[in-house]
């Protein structure tokens, strides 16, 4: 439902909105059966934690989630997952890399048509700032209680390299 209409929802189609609202009531009611994971820990601990705005939980989220899925992805069990849903939504990809690739494509596409950015540092979050700050964010995140429930284990190192990822837009590569 999402991948159908979000892009239209967001132009401020008023049926896409309704089911844009279905939607997000099954994801809540999923939410509830299977907690979530470290997108949501790392959207927690950094809402408020820099000087130059507050990153609204849904923008963070979607900003996280494809570096998350990379890192995530690491596990096998998590990138069987990950390539099947990108395999049940119609996206490219013979491979299970390719799947997943293709699954963080979609998401960076649909971010784009969002006006959601990349990276921490195009959302204007000031280096300085974020080099001071992350290790901190870093542990707090990974006690937030979501953390216990991701399909990777993390700590605050591993954690800290995930956060640097997403400031600068490297790959994941850990």
């Amino acid at each position: 439902m999402v991948f159908d209409y979000l892009p239209a929802s967001y132009r401020g189609n008023m049926e896409a909105r309704e089911q844009m609202h279905y939607a997000q009531c099954l994801a809540g009611m999923a939410f509830s059966n299977a907690l979530l994971g470290i997108v949501h820990s790392m959207a927690h601990k950094t809402g408020a934690a820099f000087s130059t705005g507050h990153i609204t939980h849904g923008c963070a989220n979607a900003m996280y989630l494809p570096y998350v899925i990379k890192y995530n992805a690491k596990d096998p069990v998590a990138a069987k997952r990950y390539a099947e849903i990108a395999r049940r939504m119609g996206l490219a990809g013979t491979s299970e890399k390719a799947l997943i690739n293709s699954l963080c494509e979609k998401i960076d596409d649909f971010n784009v048509q969002l006006s959601i950015p990349k990276t921490l540092k195009e959302f204007g979050i000031i280096e300085e700032e974020f080099k001071e700050k992350i290790a901190r964010i870093s542990e707090l995140a990974v006690g937030d209680a979501c953390t216990g429930s991701n399909p990777r284990p993390i700590d605050p190192a591993a954690m800290e390299k995930l956060f640097t990822c997403i400031y600068y837009g490297t790959e994941v590569d850990f």
